[in-house]
Parts: structure tokens; C-alpha cells; sequence
């Protein structure tokens, strides 16, 4: 059973403060302080503390001063109370404390709590106060992602994100018990911590495809635990093997036509295996719109090399909007994750993939039809009236062009621009779509174009903007926005669309735009941590595939609840 332990000292003590008076007493100090006797701000819901006072007495007096002892939620309201400490009313010093209180007793939600202290003597009634911050501990293991195999990292470097511990304990076995860990180190409250590459002593070195467990512990000032992640695995590669770890999104297809968009919408995405190495426990992810589906994430027990696998998906459309982007991922740190997601931009009446097998010959109008559904309401409706006369293409048959159409509709191919030529030079009825490789081979005089500028689709989720823009320095800019001024000004580089409305008084906007080094396809954000100096915010880049040119910067912008903490950022996705 828990005890709260009552010290009484008369005579000089350490605290100090600011002199308050009332009548006869001032004030000389109100404080907390954590069970190793050290005075601090910010605390962990799991710990003990002790409350202090001190005041000051001018007078002797025949009556005891008395103490109160309060603690305020961040609502203003008085969670914890206690009275009956006292002191002789000699003229002199008078110092109490409560010891031992469990935080549990009276926590409720994390922010600031404020101690106030009350001494009373012969009717006059002084009070001081003291604030401290609580936090609730939390632990979430990063990388390597749960049933990591195969790794390659050197060194090894395993992240987490936590808040309210002070230091953090990682501990590495060779069994599911982590009875006897191997390794164990304790850090000096960073989320992260690298193996060493010659471990003194010979049980620590990890042998390649051996199933190693970690976990972490969230510890206090005085080195008690407070907090206890859960345990993953992961094993590392064989040097003499040339495995690779590699799963990709390769379908991604509806299940149904998409005909009424107040009602679910069934998807199927292939998750297909094309490394070396059997995966597991992989989580795949499906949003439309920005929505989650109803049923993701679904998990992937085990997946053997060239093995697929078809996942089943119900998700709705957003209200008010006449089309989508599906988008599919597994969540997966393996050699190519570029490939780990796919998209498929959803329309009203788009035509679900049809299976496998020969092309089906499409007509004209079938064709440019899905052109349109490709392109998007806006610049469909530019070519209102419009319809194909032909379509010339100098290196394909009519069963090729099929196959383009149909990776169209299936989002297997991204219709990027596409012109319309006017060879009567009037207002004409009917148009003619052909390559630019067609009429340059045929010797015949270009014609007259007129280009569909469509603006690139973006993903979004509700408070966050990705997308790309030309603003881009040699390495990653990052940013943390508090005034809707600063966010009218950075916004204005990136779009000619209005800054999204953002109430700053409660929010902030934090981003990150890619470099020019870091060839990003995308950037994406894990999420935002607490550290000893304030708060920090994980992300990672997506590289484009070899080859490919990125001539603008992927950007990202999520926003955060306001915060005047410290901020940093931290890129997992480097390998130095």
C-alpha cells in the first residue's frame, strides 16, 4: 500500500521566492519535486511526487500555522486536496511537504497542473503556487517495422516515437520472453539508437537470418520504468545471400462500376511479391478521397516470392465531389518503395478492369470516353462535342491501342496532356486526335494544336497538402507556420489557388519541400514526437525509379494542434 510520508522542519531552508505577504507570513517558496529529490517541470503520469512549501513567520504566535495543499487540473478545477500538516507559530521559517503522491491518484489528461500551497495563521491565509506539465508515456516501435527480414542496415539503427520519459531502454534477445537480453543500453532520451558494429562482448553480435526481438522502455529521472513499447522482431541478412525485399501494389481495380457515390464502393488491390525473401505481417492501406476505407488497413500474414495476393476493400466517396483518387499501399521498408503504392483516379460510371486475357477491341467512341473519364470534369468539358475521327498511332495496332485504353481505365497508365487538331480550319463538328510522331513521320505539315492543361491530381487527407512546385534548394526546406500571413506568402509559391483556410489561433502548419539531391517522387510524414527539448516530426522521402527525371519538389503540409514548443525534424528514410 501506497504511503504519504509528512516532513515538518522549522528554522532556514533552501526554498526561495518572490516575497508574497499576508499579515505576518510571506512567502518563500512552492515547488515540485520528483522522488530522487530534484525540482522539476514536466512529468510522467506513472511517476510519485513530492509537493513543498515554505513560508516565513514574523511573529510568535500561540496558534500552529496550518498548510493546504491543492492541485489544479488544466481546467481550472481542484483535483487533489489535503490539509492537517502544521507548524509551532514561532517567529521563523516553517517548511512542510507532502511526499510520495502518486500522479494516478488525481491525473486525469495530459497539460499543465499548477500546485498551490496555502499556509494559514491566526485568520490571515497566505497562498503560492508552483506549475508543472504532465504528459501520458507512450511508445511506438518504427523501425524496423514489425517482422522486419533480411535487413541490410549498417549500422542498425532502430527508431521509435515516444513522450514523458526522460531516458529510454533498448533492449535486443535472441528469445520472445526477452528473458536475459543480449544487448541492453539505456540513451539520453533521443527516439533512436544504433547497434554497435563490434559489440564487446560475443553474445551481442547478431548473426545473419537469426530471429532477434526489441523492445523499449520509457524511463524516469531516477531510472524507474514508466513506459514499455511492445516487442517486435527482425533479422538480418545473409551476406553471402543475394536476396531482395521487395512487394508491390501492382493492381489496384475496381470491383463494380462506380454508378451512385452515396454508396460503398468495392475495390481489389494485388499485393504481389517480386523479391526474394518471404514477407510478413504487412499492413495495406486503401483511402478514397482522402477517406480511409471501412475495412483498412487489412494485415498480410506471410507472402512467398512470385506470390500474389487479392485484397478485398469497401470504401465511400466524400460528399460533394464528382470523382476521387484510390489509393493503395502496403507499409513496407524494403528496396523499392516507390513501387509500394498504386493509384486509380475514380469517376462516376468508371468501368471496372476487366480479367486478365486478350485485349478487348474497343471503338472510337468507347476509346475517347475514357480518354475524358482520364482527364477529368474540366477538361472534359472543353471538349464537349468533340468526338474521333480516327486515332493514328505509328507504332500501333488497333489491339495495342486497346491495351492503352484499358490500362487507362484501369489506372495501370496516366493520361498526362493530349491535343486536338483542326484540319478544316472552322468551327468543326467532329475532331481528329493523332500523334505528334504520326503526322511527323508521314511528311505531313503540323497542325494547329490546342493544348488540355490539366492540373496534376494531388492526394489529400483532410489538413494536409502534398503535391510538387518548382520552389526547391539543393537539399529538403522544412517549415513551421503560426500566422495565417506566413502561410498566405509560402502558399503563393507553390499555387495559384487561394490559401487553404487555416485558424492559427488553434493550428499550425508544418512541411516539408524535397530538394534537388533527393530526387523524391514524394514525402511523407509519420507523425510528431516529444522530446526532452520540445516536439519532433518524423518523415521520410520516396526516391523516383532509377532513370526517371524529377524536375520539380515534392512537397508536403499537415496540420498540427499550436504549439510554442521547440520544434525539429527528423529523416528516417537516410542511410549514412
Amino acid at each position: 500500500m501506497k504511503k504519504i510520508y509528512v516532513l515538518l522542519l522549522s528554522g532556514a531552508a533552501a526554498l526561495s521566492a518572490p516575497a508574497v505577504h499576508a499579515g505576518n507570513l510571506t512567502a518563500q517558496g512552492a515547488g515540485v519535486y520528483d522522488s530522487a529529490g530534484t525540482e522539476r517541470q514536466t512529468f510522467s503520469n506513472a511517476e510519485t511526487i513530492t509537493l513543498r512549501q515554505k513560508v516565513a513567520n514574523a511573529v510568535t504566535s500561540a496558534n500552529p500555522i496550518t498548510f493546504t495543499f491543492k492541485i489544479l487540473n488544466p481546467a481550472g478545477a481542484v483535483v487533489f486536496s489535503h490539509s492537517g500538516n502544521s507548524a509551532p507559530g514561532t517567529a521563523g521559517s516553517a517548511q512542510t511537504q507532502l511526499a510520495g503522491l502518486s500522479i494516478n491518484s488525481f491525473y486525469s489528461s495530459p497539460g499543465n497542473y499548477v500546485f498551490k500551497g496555502e499556509a494559514a495563521l491566526d485568520g490571515e491565509t497566505l497562498t503560492q503556487q508552483a506549475s508543472f506539465t504532465i504528459s501520458s508515456p507512450n511508445i511506438t516501435l518504427i523501425y524496423p517495422p514489425y517482422g522486419a527480414r533480411g535487413l541490410s542496415d549498417n549500422p542498425l539503427t532502430f527508431r521509435w516515437s515516444a513522450s514523458g520519459a526522460s531516458r529510454y531502454r533498448i533492449s535486443v534477445s535472441d528469445n520472445a520472453g526477452m528473458y536475459n537480453p543480449m544487448h541492453s543500453a539505456i540513451n539520453s532520451g533521443e527516439s533512436l539508437y544504433s547497434y554497435p558494429a563490434n559489440p564487446s562482448q560475443p553474445r551481442e553480435q547478431l548473426v545473419p537470418e537469426q530471429v532477434y526481438y526489441w523492445k523499449v522502455e520509457g524511463l524516469d529521472a531516477s531510472n524507474n520504468k514508466i513506459s514499455e513499447s511492445s516487442v517486435y522482431t527482425f533479422s538480418l541478412k545473409s551476406q553471402a545471400s543475394n536476396q531482395t525485399r521487395n512487394v508491390a501494389i501492382t493492381r489496384l481495380n475496381l470491383s463494380a462500376p462506380a454508378l451512385d457515390f452515396t454508396k460503398p464502393i468495392s475495390f481489389t488491390a494485388t499485393l504481389y511479391n517480386s523479391g526474394s525473401a518471404t514477407e510478413s505481417n504487412i499492413s495495406i492501406k486503401l483511402s478514397l478521397g482522402g477517406l480511409s476505407a471501412t475495412d483498412s488497413p487489412k494485415q498480410v500474414i506471410t507472402i512467398a516470392p512470385g506470390e500474389s495476393q487479392v485484397l478485398s476493400f469497401t470504401a465511400f466517396m466524400p460528399p460533394g465531389v464528382d470523382q476521387g483518387l484510390a489509393v493503395a499501399c502496403a507499409d513496407l521498408f524494403d528496396d523499392n518503395m516507390a513501387d509500394n503504392c498504386k493509384t486509380s483516379l475514380i469517376s462516376k460510371d468508371t468501368t471496372p478492369a476487366t480479367p486478365a486475357g486478350p485485349a478487348k477491341k474497343l471503338s472510337y467512341d468507347e476509346m475517347f470516353q475514357a480518354i475524358l473519364s482520364r482527364l477529368g470534369p474540366d477538361a472534359a468539358k472543353s471538349l464537349e462535342g468533340y468526338t474521333f475521327d480516327n486515332l493514328s498511332c505509328s507504332n500501333c495496332s488497333q489491339d495495342e491501342l486497346a491495351q492503352v485504353i484499358e490500362a487507362l481505365i484501369n489506372g495501370q497508365a496516366q493520361l498526362v496532356a493530349a491535343s486536338v487538331t483542326d484540319e478544316s480550319g472552322a468551327a468543326p463538328a467532329a475532331r481528329t486526335a493523332q500523334t505528334a510522331a504520326a503526322a511527323e513521320e508521314s511528311g505531313a505539315p503540323e497542325a494547329e494544336e490546342t493544348p488540355l492543361d490539366v492540373a496534376p491530381l494531388k492526394r489529400e487527407t483532410p489538413g494536409e497538402w502534398t503535391g510538387y512546385t518548382d520552389l526547391r534548394g539543393k537539399e529538403a526546406s522544412v517549415f513551421v507556420i503560426k500566422t495565417a500571413k506566413e502561410w498566405r506568402k509560402l502558399w503563393k509559391t507553390i499555387s495559384s489557388e487561394d490559401a487553404p483556410d487555416v485558424d492559427f489561433g488553434v493550428s499550425m502548419v508544418v512541411g516539408i519541400i524535397s530538394g534537388a539531391d533527393d530526387k523524391a517522387e514524394a514525402v511523407r510524414m509519420l507523425g510528431k514526437r516529444k522530446t526532452d527539448e520540445g516536439i519532433a516530426f518524423d518523415y521520410y522521402q520516396i526516391e523516383a525509379p532509377p532513370g526517371a527525371a524529377t524536375p520539380m519538389a515534392a512537397y508536403i503540409f499537415r496540420l498540427y494542434d499550436r504549439s510554442d514548443e521547440k520544434v525539429s525534424f527528423t529523416r528516417l528514410d537516410v542511410k549514412k
